[in-house]
């Protein structure tokens, strides 16, 4: 059986130079164009990668909840938590950094379902942070004019991330199971299916 950390390091050799970086909640990352690999562990907090091909940057959030309470100011420094801002924000600045509006490869990650409702508590049935934060994500990227390429959301297992914003690879593992969304042509696909990892 073939280690996840081997099959990634099998697509990326030089993976132990890149700059490394983890995202905590409320963050985003913007690349410069160099290699990096950004970390980033989700439940039902929500990621959005953008990736420019042309220009070979890219980013990502990490947001908790889809928008900040009605009625209430969004502050300068918490744009990051919540979804709606933070792929305003993530947009904005690749523009701003010169990336190609309609080579923009998007996707979607997280939104899972981590607590179960609670019968005694009827209103929690219908609580499901992880899945409306995936539906203001969705609206807010149409809005952008943008297409979304993947999602790996929904469930009731948090994963763990790792993105590669030079190429717009995400490696997603959710307990023992590790997805790669492939981006670059370097690897195959098949090398990769059916692949189960522990580390």
């Amino acid at each position: 059986m073939i280690k996840p950390a081997l099959a990634i390091k099998h697509c990326h050799p030089d993976l132990d130079t890149w700059a490394q970086v983890y995202l905590k909640q409320g963050e985003h990352y913007i690349s410069n164009g160099q290699p990096a690999q950004v970390k980033t562990v989700l439940g039902s907090c929500v990621s959005v990668t953008m990736h420019c091909p042309i220009l070979k940057i890219g980013g990502i959030t990490h947001s908790l909840l889809p928008f900040p309470i009605p009625g209430t100011t969004l502050q300068p420094g918490h744009r990051g938590r919540f979804v709606i801002s933070s792929i305003n924000l993530l947009f904005e600045r690749l523009l701003s950094n010169g990336a190609v509006r309609n080579s923009l490869e998007v996707k979607i990650f997280g939104g899972g379902q981590m607590f179960l409702p609670d019968p005694d508590r009827p209103v929690l049935k219908s609580l499901n942070i992880g899945r409306r934060n995936v539906e203001t994500a969705l609206e807010t990227i149409q809005k952008h004019g943008l297409s979304v390429t993947t999602t790996d959301v929904g469930g009731n297992l948090g994963r763990k991330l790792l993105f590669f914003p030079h190429n717009g690879d995400v490696w997603v593992k959710k307990i023992n199971r590790l997805v790669h969304h492939q981006q670059s042509a370097e690897c195959p696909n098949a090398l990769f299916r059916g692949l189960q990892g522990t580390g």
